[in-house]
């Protein structure tokens, strides 16, 4: 049974999209068709999909803009994680039309299959930041999540999408970049310098910067931050340690740095994350 969605019962009248995380994959939706743009990247695991009869297996940074009409299905393959960002159609034309190519969308329509792309291990979690911070937002703002929600489209389409059209596909991480990137899953990493990461993987620091921004569109400093904080937002939610405790564990020389990299990053200091997080959980 084909099930159709239309813009009516997802989209958010008040803010105009909809974003959500996805722990795993309700196989009861499926197959289905929508009447709007559904950009959808994979966090973890393994899915297997299948777009208009075209199957393809999608690993973490897998990132697809699925059109409107597209018949699509998925299926995981173990344990999986994915995020979607919807939108209706207007929202695209009004942008391609700020963007002065108003015929850019009828190319993406013609296509036979959805635009696909991959983001880098340093991007996708960037990209997971960003949507993470969406849950703090006031439920009485929704204009407020509208206009975080249409940057962060605007973002992906042209930095994401629109190279699709024209560039050739990025090459291929390094096996040592890889490697390293691997070693930073390791909390006990989380700590380093930059001259640690550049021991650790034998090459100079500068090396180090060029490939990092080469291959995942960020510094190592930035990359490393973003770890640390997504490592402690999670301490935060699924543990009792204190403060102190988890900045230390997550990597930060001093509780101050961590209070201002943590605000920054979500707005809010590191306890009320705790609550905010956990009152929505209905901890």
């Amino acid at each position: 049974m084909l099930h159709k969605v239309g813009v009516i019962e997802t989209i958010d009248p008040e803010s105009g999209m909809h974003y959500q995380f996805h722990p795993g994959i309700e196989t009861g939706y499926y197959p289905q068709v929508h009447d709007f743009y559904e950009i959808s990247l994979v966090t973890e695991g393994t899915i297997e999909m299948e777009i208009n009869r075209r199957e393809e297996r999608l690993l973490p940074g897998a990132l697809l803009l699925i059109r409107p009409g597209d018949i699509h299905s998925r299926r995981a393959a173990g344990p999986c994680s994915y995020m979607n960002l919807a939108f209706p159609c207007q929202t695209l034309t009004e942008m391609f039309r700020y963007l002065a190519m108003p015929n850019l969308q009828k190319k993406l329509q013609a296509l036979p299959n959805p635009p696909q792309t991959e983001v880098s291990l340093g991007e996708a979690l960037l990209l997971k930041a960003r949507m993470e911070r969406l849950k703090l937002l006031p439920p009485g703002q929704p204009q407020a999540a509208g206009v975080e929600l249409r940057c962060l489209i605007l973002e992906i389409m042209v930095q994401y999408f629109l190279p699709v059209f024209t560039e050739p596909a990025r090459r291929t991480c390094p096996a040592w970049l890889e490697k390293l990137v691997e070693d930073m899953e390791n909390p006990e990493v989380l700590s380093s310098t930059l001259d640690n990461l550049s021991l650790l993987c034998g090459c100079t620091k500068e090396h180090l910067c060029r490939c990092f921004r080469k291959y995942l569109g960020v510094s190592p400093a930035a990359y490393l931050n973003a770890k640390r904080l997504t490592y402690a937002s999670a301490l935060l939610i699924h543990s009792e340690q204190k403060v102190i405790d988890v900045a230390y564990e997550a990597g930060f020389q001093s509780l101050s740095r961590f209070y201002h990299a943590f605000k920054k990053e979500f707005g809010i200091p590191p306890m009320e994350y705790r609550y905010k997080i956990r009152e929505t959980k209905g901890r």
